[in-house]
């Protein structure tokens, strides 16, 4: 690991090639390894296009199966718990996979110190989380350009086996998160939803019985939908007051479209009746 930044590797060898392909498809982009000549850059963009996608499908298989294990382990562990509801059954899951997360970058943090002992703990801890969220600074970067073949191949096989396992449980993390953020959202959409048609099915009702005392409201088709409409609220409603209410107001409509004796007439404040037409 080296806080260096500056040039590039002197030569694209294989395992110079496989670090850059890694950086650049997991999208990390440290920067202190890149091509400089035009033909480069234009086969980087489109190594990229299909490297990028195929990286992101692959973690994201991995993440998934990984909280499928995780599930079952714990349910294994604690089944009471991850029966008692979707909820608690998320909770759980997060908790696992943000301890694995901890574990792990302590653990790899302690492997570098290991092997540089420059750096601090807490550098340590910053190279690995800012490499498996693909963040990428390049302040801290790996070079092994000056050391021999086998401890490059090494040092190249340790580090990308670290990045994938990293990475999985990162997204194994950030998918618990984002399944309980989907429950949630449905459950607060849901919520609003409910109140709305309570409201606009409240604002329905007081409209058809202004439509039903309302001058006009014989008219082609209104009739109909505003009955349908009561016979509807009528099969929802198990009050027995407002059943009889809602009841009211259809036999008022029959009894004002059905008969010529009968008339729609509005009365003192917001109740209505129909009154026998005497002329």
């Amino acid at each position: 690991v080296s806080t260096q930044s500056t040039g590039a590797a002197n030569a694209w060898d294989l395992i110079s090639t496989l670090y850059f392909s890694i950086t650049s498809t997991t999208t990390i982009g440290y920067g202190h390894h890149s091509p400089r000549t035009s033909a480069g850059q234009l086969f980087c963009i489109a190594f990229s296009l299909g490297g990028i996608p195929l990286h992101m499908v692959t973690l994201g298989t991995i993440g998934r199966h990984l909280n499928t294990v995780i599930n079952r382990f714990l349910v294994w562990s604690i089944g009471g718990l991850m029966k008692s509801g979707a909820a608690k059954k998320d909770i759980a899951t997060f908790l696992f996979t943000c301890t694995l997360l901890i574990l792990f970058t302590i653990f790899s943090a302690g492997s570098v110190r290991l092997v540089i002992p420059d750096i601090s703990y807490i550098e340590a801890i910053y190279f690995i989380y800012v490499t498996i969220s693909t963040i990428g600074f390049g302040d801290f970067v790996i070079r092994f350009e000056q050391e021999s073949h086998l401890n490059r191949v090494l040092i190249l096989a340790l580090w990308a086996l670290a990045l994938y396992v990293g990475m999985s449980i990162l997204s194994a993390t950030v998918m618990s998160i984002s399944s309980r953020a989907k429950q949630n959202y449905k459950i607060l959409f849901n919520l609003s939803s409910n109140l709305w048609n309570t409201k606009v099915r409240g604002e329905r009702y007081k409209r058809a019985k202004k439509k039903l005392v309302s001058p006009g409201f014989e008219e082609t088709g209104l009739i109909m939908v505003d009955k349908n409409f009561l016979i509807e609220q009528l099969d929802l409603q198990t009050d027995p007051g407002k059943r009889a209410e809602i009841q009211m107001w259809i036999d008022k409509y029959d009894a004002c479209t059905n008969s010529s004796d009968y008339s729609c007439s509005e009365e003192s404040g917001s109740e209505y009746t129909s009154t026998p037409d005497h002329t």
